[in-house]
């Protein structure tokens, strides 16, 4: 059987366990602790295990009694190589209708980037529930082992052991057959059951065999079998209620816009069903069903946002649906407007345009998650640039602060020529940001120390490399372009083939040339010693014009020819 019967198999159970039942106030505790790791992201039949898992996961929430108090807790979904990063996604409570309609937002949101710490997470699960009356049942998802280096098995029996009243049961999909023993062990140290899918009837027969101790755990009465047709009758007629459409109400934020338009997809395809242009976000109505809220804020200027909100459509019934999340950029004035920046997922492709992007800056809806905050200035002269990681929180205006920035600031003296540009190079030598054909403007770059280079022009020189730049997080750092050479000569003095300046170390060794080419300048230099070299026509010999000369920061030193 493969992995998505097999946890379609697993929501069928659960849901099956839960469907027409109440809770007794005695041990009506489910808590579940869900694999949110990077290795989630592999695909089972053309579809990642944590798409998979989360669908799974909402759908049982929604199937699952009010009565019957649940929790979740998720682990590696929002830091890399970070085997602390265990949260606690939806706190024990009883799952009324809102409730449940925000544990499946939530659900939603998770992403799969970091480690798998099973142990701690069990251990801090058990510890929420320790002061719980009756038993508690917990049900581990994981695709994978521990790998933070603790033992999730001798920690459950441990705890066993020091009496607090818990059941553990563990749902492995996609494991290897070694893996299954290891997953296998915290199970029966937890007294439940360890749910595998290597087949339809063993799944079929574990399964069962978990229900009935589930069952007895939760300690579930089946309610009596619901009314299903209502009907009035006469001697001479019959009157039914025909199903009729639901009501979509939208309940946006102060700070929302009115979008180009909203609408409704399917949760499944993504294609969209229901689409609601210019109208506002006055209440539609909509057969019933479940559909995912798409928003898109401005045409051209705008990507269409898939937004966390499933929206669930009854039949005559009113659906509210609250646009409460967002984010919105602060700025100093020195920052223009860019060609476009977005929120990049971790599922984005590399060198794509982010999923999530926007030309606009007022605030704009988001969906909740972790993302990274990508800046493009201007298409064609700037690189985008990685501002580094943002979290999104839910029902909330979440405040970015864009302020951190690079601008030369170049001397009367240094020339107007277009064709040029400058990098930013990080330690290993690799281009962070590039600005080509620039005016002296400010830019947005990341905090960090760089290696700054400048170049004069595209084809007529080389890179100036002009030393080490710290960009200071929250500021304008500006650098100052007013250290250079340049060349004195008579009227009509046609310039060189190329003129080279090498910077020389204490030892009177080359460390870095630049060239000039087919220009007297001048040209901006790093601060140092230099030798200057000579070379009239092509192919021409090269001579020393100047053995030795010192260029102090902030000075020009003309060259007579």
């Amino acid at each position: 059987m493969n992995a998505i019967i097999r946890l379609i198999a697993v929501a069928s159970f659960l849901g099956l366990l839960f469907a027409g039942a109440t809770a007794r106030a005695e041990g009506n505790v489910l808590y579940f602790i869900l694999d949110a790791s990077g290795s989630m992201w592999e695909r089972v039949e053309g579809k990642p295990r944590i798409v998979i898992a989360k669908e799974t996961l909402s759908s049982l929430i929604e199937q699952t009694p009010a009565e019957i108090r649940t929790g979740i807790t998720a682990y590696g979904h929002r830091r890399k190589f970070d085997c602390s990063d265990i949260e606690e996604i939806a706190p024990l409570k009883s799952l009324d209708p809102m409730t449940k309609f925000r544990i499946q937002e939530r659900i939603s949101s998770l992403n799969a980037v970091g480690k798998t710490p099973i142990t701690d997470s069990i251990e801090q699960t058990v510890d929420r529930l320790k002061s719980e009356e009756g038993e508690s049942t917990i049900v581990l998802i994981s695709d994978g082992l521990e790998s933070c280096g603790k033992d999730p098995c001798a920690l459950t029996t441990e705890l066993k052991s020091a009496g607090i009243n818990f059941v553990m049961h563990v749902v492995g999909f996609g494991l290897l057959k070694e893996q299954e023993q290891k997953l296998a062990c915290i199970a029966e140290a937890g007294g439940g059951e360890f749910l595998t899918a290597s087949n339809a009837a063993d799944l079929l027969d574990a399964l069962t065999v978990v229900k009935q101790s589930v069952v007895e755990q939760v300690k579930v009465e089946l309610a009596p079998e619901p009314v299903v047709q209502k009907v009035e009758s006469s001697s001479t007629s019959i009157k039914i209620k025909a199903k009729g459409p639901g009501t979509v109400k939208l309940l946006p934020a102060s700070w929302v816009q009115e979008p180009r338009y909203w609408a409704l997809s399917d949760v499944e395809s993504g294609e969209i069903l229901y689409k609601f242009e210019r109208q506002g976000v006055t209440p539609q109505k909509v057969p019933a069903g479940t559909y995912q809220l798409v928003w898109h804020q401005n045409e051209h200027r705008a990507a269409q946002v898939i937004t966390e909100q499933i929206v669930k459509v009854k039949s005559g019934e009113v659906v509210e649906v609250p646009v409460t999340t967002g984010v919105r950029l602060n700025m100093p004035q020195w920052v223009e407007t860019p060609y476009w920046w977005g929120l990049k997922a971790a599922d984005d492709e590399p060198g794509r345009k982010p999923a999530v992007w926007f030309r606009d800056l007022p605030a704009q809806v988001v969906p909740t998650g972790r993302y990274e905050l990508i800046w493009y200035q201007n298409e064609h002269r700037t690189t985008p640039v990685n501002l580094g990681a943002v979290d999104v929180q839910m029902d909330q205006l979440n405040e970015i602060t864009v302020a951190t920035g690079l601008q030369l600031v170049k001397a009367d003296w240094v020339p107007e020529i277009r064709r040029r540009w400058w990098q930013l190079l990080d330690s290993d030598g690799q281009m962070v940001f590039k600005a080509s054909n620039f005016e002296f403007k400010p830019q947005i770059v990341p905090e960090g120390q760089y290696q700054l280079v400048y170049r004069q022009t595209k084809h007529g020189a080389t890179d100036s490399p002009f030393g080490t730049v710290i960009i200071k997080p929250g500021e304008l750092t500006q650098f100052a372009v007013n250290t250079g050479v340049g060349f004195s000569y008579a009227d009509g003095t046609e310039p060189p083939y190329m003129v080279e300046f090498s910077r020389l170390n204490e030892a009177g060794e080359v460390e870095v040339s630049v060239q000039l080419k087919k220009s007297w300048g001048p040209i901006p230099l790093q601060a140092g010693t230099y030798r200057v070299d000579y070379q009239e026509v092509r192919k021409g010999p090269v001579m020393t014009i100047v053995d030795s000369f010192d260029l102090p920061a902030g000075v020009f030193v003309e060259i007579e020819m």
